[in-house]
């Protein structure tokens, strides 16, 4: 979970309110259509929480305005540039993440490879068991469906080159973890449907991209914080 209520369970303030906006836009529609004002009006007046609990994962489904409000707020951005100027390890950055609800330094990724333009999910230390686990999973959703990027931190202090230019121990490491994911999810990608189902809201059922395997669906990456912030 991303947050920290589970967005599975609404109140019963929320339930009432989320009746009576439905109500309102079922009003609002004209013979079956539904203009984008009434739409994006029914959207606004949603309390957040039925906002969440509509979506596939409701606690993992991100906001993007949410975190461009939230961005507004640099303290949290001074408090990261400050880790990274530290000794901090890929630990120490999921923790950050994590205690500061900075989600956006992993969602700016959806932007480089243009995804979840209708909604996005991030799942956070995402297992692929028994012997893997993906410091993020990004899923976005487009008009041609779900598709997904497995992220892999590094620590800001490892070596990305030797001194004869080849690749240092920080990229090595990334790219065997990407090769053994690889491997893992052509053997594997069924069962991931058990790991989603355990996040799996109450309003759809498991779409197939969830646990039929499509390569070209997935993207890997290996992220270095020195050279993606």
């Amino acid at each position: 979970m991303l947050y920290d209520r589970d967005y599975r369970k609404l109140t019963e303030e929320e339930v009432s309110v989320w009746k009576k906006v439905e109500e309102l836009f079922n009003k609002s529609k004209r013979g079956g259509i539904i203009s984008p004002a009434a739409l994006h009006k029914y959207w606004d007046d949603l309390p957040c929480a039925v906002v969440h609990y509509k979506q596939l994962f409701p606690n993992n489904y991100i906001i993007p305005s949410q975190l461009r409000q939230k961005n507004g707020d640099t303290s949290a951005v001074e408090k990261f540039k400050c880790l990274l100027n530290g000794n901090c390890t890929e630990r120490s950055v999921l923790n950050f993440i994590k205690e500061e609800k900075a989600y956006d330094i992993v969602t700016s990724i959806f932007d480089a490879y243009r995804l979840g333009h209708h909604s996005s999910f991030v799942f956070r230390e995402f297992e692929l068991p028994p012997n893997y686990i993906a410091d993020f999973l990004l899923v976005g959703k487009n008009s041609g469906g779900y598709e997904f990027i497995f992220v892999e931190l590094e620590s800001p202090y490892g070596q990305i080159v030797t001194k004869d230019g080849d690749f240092g121990n920080v990229i090595r490491k990334g790219i065997k973890q990407v090769m053994d994911w690889d491997s893992w999810l052509e053997k594997n990608y069924y069962s991931l449907r058990l790991v989603f189902e355990k996040h799996l809201g109450k309003m759809e059922s498991l779409p197939k991209e969830f646990f039929e395997l499509e390569k070209s669906s997935i993207e890997a990456t290996r992220s270095q914080r020195r050279t993606t912030i």
